[in-house]
């Protein structure tokens, strides 16, 4: 009579239909939640904090983003408003990105 496997492995506690380089997607759903949540807690860090605040305000009114205004063809203030926001949140999420990926690969040197 042979034995029934279990659910998960013994070794890793994957899933035993799951192979070793796989990502399941429980994980996915978690890496994305954190992701997004990442995002919004730098965007709130610069709506909160004052000094960068003045950092964005600043960076909003150099000749970079006066030439950004130019090249889409923003001529409205809700038009920059909405470039700022595009511009803060993207910033916000490649640096959540670079936070994830450090903390992924500290995770996994700490599980060995």
């Amino acid at each position: 009579m042979r034995k029934r496997s279990n659910t998960t492995g013994a070794q890793s506690g994957t899933p035993t239909g799951v192979p070793p380089g796989e990502v399941t997607v429980r994980a996915t759903l978690l890496r994305t939640l954190t992701l997004v949540l990442l995002t919004l807690a730098f965007a709130f860090c610069i709506r909160a904090l004052p000094p960068l605040m003045h950092g964005v305000q600043y960076l909003a009114g150099t000749s970079a983003w006066q030439t950004l205004y130019d090249w889409f063809g923003i001529q409205s203030s809700l038009g920059r408003e909405q470039m700022i926001l595009i511009g803060i949140m993207m910033v916000c999420f490649c640096l959540a990105l670079v936070v994830q990926g450090v903390g992924l690969v500290l995770w996994a040197r700490l599980r060995r």
